[in-house]
């Protein structure tokens, strides 16, 4: 017999080959057990029918040879293999979209199917854990030590995940098919066993500390202006923090002369508490324990002011302007966030990566919106893993007006696209509003093709997480292709970040009626 041929071209030769290939096969998938369906195993790769794809749990709607798939809470389309008389589908490409893995076993014609465990994290009210595709949960306590146990059965455990941990907590592949995440701490003992059920993604509240966070030190004021500099610019203040944070810190307005800093996972000692501290931009400076493990520093301006806030090096610093011109930003407060950081590089081509490009752009997006007088947070402003949910957490926190995350994009056909998307979240109509005043300043400055406004519903069936999380209007921008070498040389230079940030400008005060 000859080997088999894939070109449906080739007429009879193909459809023999074909039929040759067909076969009952098993497919292990996740959790759910084992199913037995008619399928082909063609160069390496598993083909299934649509009937066992259903079976597993996923929705699919086949149309003239083309199937559309919902699975995992992800769409996308499949095209068919004619497979003597049957149409097959490829199943390994289908499960790259879902972000899972398979093995095969040629002696037991088993294909074992497994998603990946891609995130654990700590967070204010206990641990999040992410998953590619569903699992089953399962959660129990041990003693000597006390410690909390959580199993995840039906995924592998990323690389990823396991990084970036407290020290008492253990990332563990118990089995092929099982996860495992044990936290150790003395006051695990008494608190009661979560209820999990089966589901992708986990936000577990539980009191996971191994200890009291130590207390914040004294505040210490940057640049301290002395009697009669009334003309100073701007001042700043940095403030140390101790322990271990639970969320990146955040800062609302209470009303325009007066801000209040919150840390969260930081508490005072009152042997401890910083002095009042009071300059010409500022009338007090104070700090206080909520006792709810966040400590809360509240500044007094003398003037209604800007200001930018972020996080670095076991510090928060944050600094308030004087408006260059008061315009129509004054009072407004906008999150931008640098895309990816930390263990998450993003995408990377010839050397660039996303997450280096998306800093730069954000950086020069926060100081092109506090020259104009808005209020900016970071979510990140340096090299640090923030995560999906943290990053509209923190804009949710800090009451803001506008969320804008930094990207850049890629594709798997290189130098195939090239320009610039906006998106916002699904069908809501004040991120379509602000996605499209963006878009319009973007695209007359970045000399990069323009191709719109797009809901990330079209990417994501539950559209872009930080998007979806935002309670204010939110865009997400993709600001070139990082595999096409135009766009690449071009988002590498400080220029173009400039052009960007006061499209941007623009496109903000558009959006708030300031812009004419």
């Amino acid at each position: 017999m000859k080997r088999i041929i894939t070109s449906l071209s080739l007429g009879m030769a193909a459809t023999v080959g074909w039929a040759q290939a067909q076969a009952t096969l098993a497919i292990d998938y996740t959790y759910k057990g084992t199913f037995v369906d008619r399928g082909a195993r063609i160069d390496g790769q598993t083909f299934v029918t649509p009937s066992l794809m259903r079976r597993i749990g996923w929705t699919v709607d086949v149309q003239n040879g083309m199937m559309s798939v919902l699975a995992e809470g992800r769409t996308f389309q499949l095209d068919s293999k004619l497979v003597g008389d049957a149409r097959l589908y490829n199943l390994d490409e289908a499960l790259k979209y879902v972000g899972a893995s398979s093995t095969w076993d040629e002696g037991a014609k088993l294909v074992s199917v497994l998603g990946q465990v891609r995130l654990v994290e700590p967070t204010v009210d206990g641990v999040r854990v992410d998953c590619t595709t569903s699992v089953r949960p399962r959660a129990f306590r041990q003693v000597s030590p006390d410690r909390i146990v959580f199993d995840f059965e039906g995924a592998a455990l990323s690389a990823k995940a396991a990084t970036g941990l407290p020290d008492n907590w253990k990332l563990i592949q118990i089995n092929p098919r099982t996860v495992r995440v044990v936290i150790e701490s003395p006051n695990l003992a008494t608190q009661p066993v979560p209820t999990l059920e089966e589901g992708r993604s986990f936000d577990i509240k539980i009191d996971v500390l191994a200890s009291k966070p130590k207390p914040v030190e004294a505040l210490a004021l940057i640049g301290t202006p002395t009697k009669g500099q009334e003309t100073l610019q701007s001042v700043g203040l940095s403030i140390p923090y101790a322990g271990q944070l639970k969320s990146v810190p955040g800062a609302v307005f209470i009303d325009p002369k007066t801000v209040q800093v919150l840390i969260p996972g930081s508490s005072l000692d009152p042997a401890a508490r910083p002095p009042i501290l009071a300059g010409a931009l500022l009338e007090s400076v104070t700090a206080d324990d909520d006792h709810n493990g966040t400590c809360t520093v509240t500044v007094k301006l003398k003037r209604a002011m800007a200001f930018r806030l972020s996080s670095v090096g076991g510090s928060v610093f944050i600094t308030f302007l004087r408006p260059t011109s008061a315009g129509g930003l004054l009072g407004k407060v906008v999150v931008v966030d640098a895309g990816h950081g930390g263990k998450d590089g993003g995408a990377t081509h010839g050397g660039v990566q996303e997450k280096v490009q998306a800093l730069a752009m954000a950086k020069a997006v926060a100081a092109a919106l506090s020259q104009a007088g808005a209020s900016v947070i970071m979510t990140r402003n340096d090299d640090t893993f923030v995560s999906l949910n943290e990053r509209p957490g923190l804009a949710n926190r800090s009451r803001a007006d506008l969320f804008i995350s930094c990207h850049f994009n890629s594709n798997s056909v290189d130098e195939s696209r090239s320009g610039t998307i906006i998106f916002y979240h699904k069908g809501d109509q004040m991120d379509q509003l602000l996605a499209e005043c963006i878009r319009q300043q973007v695209g007359r400055v970045s000399g990069l093709p323009e191709l719109g406004a797009w809901s990330d519903g079209k990417i994501y069936s539950s559209g872009f997480a930080v998007l979806r999380g935002a309670q204010m209007p939110a865009v997400l921008m993709e600001l070139g292709f990082l595999n096409h070498s135009r766009d690449r040389s071009k988002i590498q230079t400080q220029a173009f970040r400039d052009d960007i940030a006061e499209a941007v400008v623009k496109g903000v005060k558009e959006f708030f009626g300031e812009e004419k």
